[in-house]
């Protein structure tokens, strides 16, 4: 497989189109049929059936909460006075009750995941993935908000139908200013603080890979992270022996570069 770069993880928009025109200012929409095994049904399937030697499994809708949050780790430290729920009351929430499905702190699922947030976090802080996951149309979802981070959603099974408002948090939604439908493949990035919403309309599993910013981090004075100072652990290959790895659907542009000289930023934009 090829090393996954931002550049591939962006394609065909550049860098440079991306941070000049995209960062922090609006949304973008990528359609392209890449990056749609990074998650699958078998992932899901796998990962609850673990339950509950699971990490932090969260349930839309299924608590008393503010946010309406069942939330595994909270409620095993403490944190939330509600009772655990058995593996059976767990998968009637899924396949009776249209909950969704949350998986934080995904990123050491896959490989791949681990790669992309090494990549990312060259240029912003550190960050996580997200697991969303919902068994059927209308599974119930958080309304209209913004998120403090910069947020990359990579669609990988089935459609969600997408809501984004012209306004930014602390500004109420009032305006829509674009929908639109993602299906498997696609790449949505939506800015920190731009309101937003998800409605399901079907099967659905998307990744929200999302990341602070770099303190101070502008376009005249960009800092760029190299991976050898990055402190999140390494992803080890434990195998005894070589593997034949699945390849991930990429296109690989071989005229881009890596990295970014440093006069770029200073240039007028």
């Amino acid at each position: 497989m090829d090393k996954i770069t931002i550049e591939n993880i962006l394609e065909p928009i550049s860098l440079k189109n991306f941070f000049q025109n995209y960062w922090g200012k609006k949304h973008l929409v990528i359609r392209r049929n890449k990056f749609k095994n990074l998650f699958t049904w078998d992932d899901f399937n796998n990962y609850l059936n673990r339950y509950p030697n699971v990490k932090s499994l969260q349930i839309i809708g299924a608590a008393n909460t503010k946010d309406g949050r069942w939330c595994y780790d909270k409620i095993l430290k403490g944190k939330l006075k509600l009772p655990m729920l058995s593996k059976d009351k767990i998968y009637n929430f899924w396949k009776n009750e249209n909950k969704t499905f949350v998986i934080p702190f995904a990123e050491y699922e896959k490989k791949e995941l681990v790669d992309i947030c090494f990549e990312f976090e060259r240029f912003f802080g550190h960050g996580q993935v997200n697991v969303y996951a919902s068994h059927a149309k209308d599974s119930q979802s958080f309304p209209a908000h913004g998120d403090a981070t910069e947020n990359f959603l990579f669609h990988t099974e089935g459609k969600t139908k997408w809501t984004i408002y012209k306004e930014f948090i602390p500004n109420k939604p009032e305006t829509i200013i674009d929908e639109f439908i993602l299906e498997p493949g696609d790449l949505l990035y939506i800015p920190a603080y731009q309101y937003h919403k998800v409605d399901t309309i079907g099967p659905r599993i998307l990744l929200s890979i999302h990341f602070n910013n770099k303190p101070d981090q502008t376009l005249k004075d960009f800092k760029i992270t190299p991976h050898s100072a990055n402190s999140r652990a390494k992803w080890y290959d434990w195998a005894p022996y070589k593997r034949v790895k699945r390849t991930v659907r990429i296109q690989h542009n071989r005229s881009n570069k890596s990295h970014w000289s440093k006069p770029y930023f200073n240039k007028k934009i």
